[in-house]
């Protein structure tokens, strides 16, 4: 049989076989299915990308020459010729198979460079979301300033608007509901208008005891619900050695359907106001209550929500489970092994976890804030300065607006807008509970910053499910903006390490004491899809005289299918403890030896193997041998936020505290603000 017999019985068979099957569907559907439409490259050098060649050099009609037809003879998938758009890159498309497999499946043949997906793509630019409070409420004249493009006022402003447009180009929409971020807080208000459409299920309370919860019985329940966490006088009295070391709390916080409200609230929907990551899907874990949370009930809700076991907790679905855990809460003590434990388990299901760096006035950054592995924010002030109350040090990854007043007015000009109930103590319950936080009743705190970055991270995911923990962490460092430099005379000094009972209030940040920079939600969206440089001191002892093990082992290339080939070490900063960096400069990893505490800085750089290139600097911090093992000093707060009436001298930064136990949950404080 000749080889034109048998490739018209293939063409016939094929023929009948699609006509059979179009007849058999309702309405036709295959024949109404849209064709998958690609990109392809030829490699130079083969015979299509000479026939491709010829064609474009002689102008010979594509129905002669048909490049595409023939690699799709060759490749088993019936090609049509679409546009030539240069010698040897053609538009080709196909019908019964989708674009991107249609894409992947040419890509691994040796004579294409690459097939790509032939996008539709929109303006560039999204319109401003039509939700009231963006723009600018009598209530709250600055609105939802954080969310914008930073301007000589707004400096520390997260530039989300830049990461909507270019999702609404790449995405044909901004975010991703496939993106699942867990809350661990003082549960939810399910009912409020800006959150019910955004929770993926009820949640889970793992608060055991019913009195501090709010429930009679107790026990651990499946809902997520805020029920309040005030605290009277008469509890306390009545409960000890519940509340010991607890104060009175006339009212309640509603903490968790804040931190909800920034990080995901509905967008776009001409209500109340938007969000950060504008379409995640939120998961509610209720680990507070009166007076603060355990550990324990933390450190549960945290593999609950990735898809770890919890004894006697009905486990949730794959597609439920959490890629994002966000913690706006915080205590004093070092990391305990528990933490290290479970963000280490948490890690090898690629979820990452972000936590406020605590209200701890210039002190140190608090637990689990300090632990290695999450992903700590600081807060700044509207003008990119450190906010008074913030704790901070070398654990923080980037710093975030976390919201600040000015002295001598009633009401809070820079606070982060977000939703809240107007219950006192119980909620009010439906709509009528609904609200928003305004100037005159304002939300800060760096509880409020941490979201933000969780915001941030979802919709890097939308775009890159792929990202690791490590590669999301150097992500944000390496397009975090610069924090503005002293002027000199502001009178606003600069940051420095972090000192036992030694207060910072509002000062300028740097590279080693507030992190990378400040949050850039575009620059961080903008740079996901490029090839990652990470740099890690896996579990090294980073002390004094010890040798550490830098490594970029996981870094990424630009495509799953692509390998790192090349790396390339550099010492940028010796800090006058480190001479040089030790090993190969161009191998995986490298050693250095540390004389003394202090910090220094390193640059890699990697190229893989479709010459995509990446480079990350990193900064490593060395405490004194008694400090590494021991851990960093108590801090003096978690992360919480404000709420309530504003006095023109004195404002409430309220510091949510958890410790190894219970511990108090609120401390009221000046929050002397520029």
């Amino acid at each position: 049989m000749s080889s034109f017999t048998s490739a018209l019985r293939r063409a016939v068979h094929l023929g009948v076989c699609a006509g059979l099957l179009s007849g058999l569907m309702p309405g036709g559907a295959a024949a109404q299915s849209p064709a998958a439409r690609i990109i392809v490259k030829l490699r130079t050098g083969t015979e299509l990308a000479t026939v491709s060649a010829r064609q474009a050099a002689q102008g010979v009609p594509s129905a002669e020459l048909r490049p595409m037809h023939r690699l799709g003879q060759s490749s088993g998938i019936p090609l049509t010729d679409g546009r030539q758009l240069a010698p040897g890159l053609h538009v080709a498309t196909a019908s019964g198979i989708s674009a991107s497999a249609l894409a992947a499946r040419l890509s691994a043949r040796s004579d294409v460079e690459y097939a790509v997906v032939d996008g539709w793509r929109r303006p560039t630019s999204v319109s401003e979301p039509t939700d009231p409070y963006f723009g600018s409420p009598a209530s709250l004249p600055a609105g939802q300033w954080y969310l914008r493009a930073p301007t000589g006022v707004f400096r520390s402003a997260i530039n989300a608007t830049s990461a909507w447009s270019q999702l609404q180009s790449s995405l044909g929409a901004v975010g991703s509901a496939d993106v699942v971020v867990a809350v661990l807080d003082t549960g939810v208000r399910f009912d409020h208008p800006d959150l019910a459409n955004k929770l993926i299920s009820p949640g889970y309370s793992m608060v055991a005891e019913g009195t501090r919860a709010g429930y009679p019985g107790g026990g651990r329940t499946a809902s997520a619900s805020d029920l309040g966490d005030w605290l009277t006088q008469a509890e306390i009295t009545a409960n000890p050695t519940l509340y010991k070391d607890c104060e009175v709390q006339s009212t309640s916080s509603w903490h968790g359907t804040k931190v909800a409200g920034i990080l995901g609230a509905q967008s776009d929907n001409g209500v109340g106001m938007a969000s950060v990551a504008w379409a995640p899907r939120l998961l509610p874990v209720r680990v507070l209550a009166k007076c603060g949370g355990y550990d324990s009930d933390i450190i549960a809700g945290m593999r609950w929500a990735a898809g770890l076991s919890v004894p006697g907790v009905t486990p949730l679905s794959s597609t439920q489970t959490a890629r994002v855990i966000n913690l706006s809460l915080g205590g004093e003590g070092s990391c305990s092994s528990a933490y290290r434990d479970v963000i280490s388990q948490l890690a090898a299901r690629n979820v990452v976890v972000v936590s406020s760096s605590g209200n701890g006035y210039g002190e140190a950054v608090s637990a689990p804030g300090n632990c290695p592995g999450v992903i700590t924010v600081a807060g700044l002030r509207h003008a990119g300065t450190k906010v008074d109350y913030s704790a901070l040090g070398p654990e923080v990854t980037v710093s975030a607006p976390s919201g600040n007043c000015l002295s001598g007015i009633g009401a809070c000009a820079y606070p982060i807008l977000t939703t809240v109930n107007t219950g006192a103590t119980t909620p009010v319950a439906g709509s009528a509970g609904a609200d928003y936080s305004s100037g005159e009743r304002p939300t800060y705190g760096t509880s409020f910053a941490a979201p933000q970055v969780s915001g941030a991270l979802a919709l890097m995911l939308s775009q890159r499910p792929g990202l690791t923990p490590a590669a999301m962490a150097q992500l944000l460092r390496n397009t975090a903006r610069p924090f503005p430099a002293p002027s000199g005379g502001d009178g606003v000094p600069q940051c420095t390490a972090p000192a036992s009972g030694v207060r910072q209030d509002e000062c300028h940040c740097t590279d080693a004491t507030c992190g990378a920079g400040m949050l850039d939600v575009g620059q961080a969206v903008a740079a996901v899809d490029g090839a990652v440089a990470v740099v890690s001191t896996g579990n090294s002892v980073l002390a004094p005289g010890r040798t550490i093990t830098l490594s970029g082992a996981g870094s990424l290339p630009s495509v799953p299918a692509a390998g790192v080939t090349r790396y390339e070490w550099t010492l940028l900063e010796g800090g006058g403890i480190v001479t040089a960096l030790a090993g190969d400069a161009n191998a995986v990893s490298m050693t250095a030896v540390p004389s003394a505490a202090g910090s220094f800085k390193v640059r890699l750089a990697v190229t893989d193997d479709r010459g995509a290139t990446s480079v990350s600097d990193y900064r490593v911090h060395i405490a004194s041998l008694d400090a590494s093992t021991a851990g960093p000093p108590s801090s003096g707060g978690g992360g919480g936020g404000g709420g309530g009436a504003i006095d023109p001298s004195w404002l409430a930064a309220w510091a949510l505290l958890l410790g190894a136990g219970l511990c108090r949950p609120w401390l009221r404080e000046s929050a002397r603000s520029r």
